[in-house]
């Protein structure tokens, strides 16, 4: 498999999807889709002139999303730094599909969309009440001493556990129980998540 930074950067609609537009796709519009489901509070501070929230605050519910997908991924879900390696973000892709609006608690859901030589895909929905109301795909880096480096087995399975979409045959979709949530953020127990399985690749 080619690693996703030496694709078609220019020519691929979406970095998980093989070149399908995200936006066409039923299982990135579905939250039984993402092996991980993530609770955000909007705040009033997120909104902007329009009443709507805005774009900084809406890729602010992804980055809360990613950051606890990789807790749960590498550090058995504990707010630690890595030890021996590292990620940085090289690239964001959001769409924007409906409008978000405040008071309101979103679920984002994520996983690891696609896995490279030295780099994979975090691919996330923003869901409020079984609604699809954008998507985002981030490409993340491992670096090790600062210099990309080929993921070994043992991390390439971890992340495997945690892989979009979710299929049938294994565990069960994992609610983010608050364990690592932002502090201030109140746990969502009526958020509509559904039940489904991590892919089995």
């Amino acid at each position: 498999m080619r690693d996703c930074l030496h694709g078609d950067p220019g020519g691929r609609a979406d970095v998980h999807s093989g070149g399908m537009d995200p936006r066409r796709d039923p299982e990135r519009l579905s939250l039984a889709s993402y092996p991980l489901s993530h609770p955000v509070q909007a705040r009033f501070s997120d909104l902007d002139g329009n009443g709507h929230l805005n774009n900084v605050a809406l890729a602010s519910f992804y980055e809360d999303a990613r950051i606890t997908l990789d807790w749960r991924i590498f550090t058995d879900g504990r707010p630690v730094p890595f030890e021996g390696f590292t990620f940085v973000v090289a690239n964001i892709s959001i769409h924007y599909l409906a409008e978000a609006r405040y008071p309101a608690t979103y679920v984002v859901g994520c996983g690891v969309g696609r896995i490279g030589t030295s780099s994979f895909v975090h691919s996330a929905g923003l869901f409020r009440d079984g609604v699809c109301l954008g998507l985002c795909d981030s490409i993340l880096v491992h670096l090790v001493d600062g210099v990309p480096t080929p993921i070994p087995p043992d991390r390439r399975a971890q992340m495997e556990a945690l892989a979009f979409p979710v299929r049938a045959g294994g565990a069960s979709t994992e609610a983010d129980d608050g364990t690592v949530s932002i502090p201030g953020q109140p746990e969502e127990s009526a958020s509509g998540l559904v039940s489904s399985n991590p892919d089995s690749r």
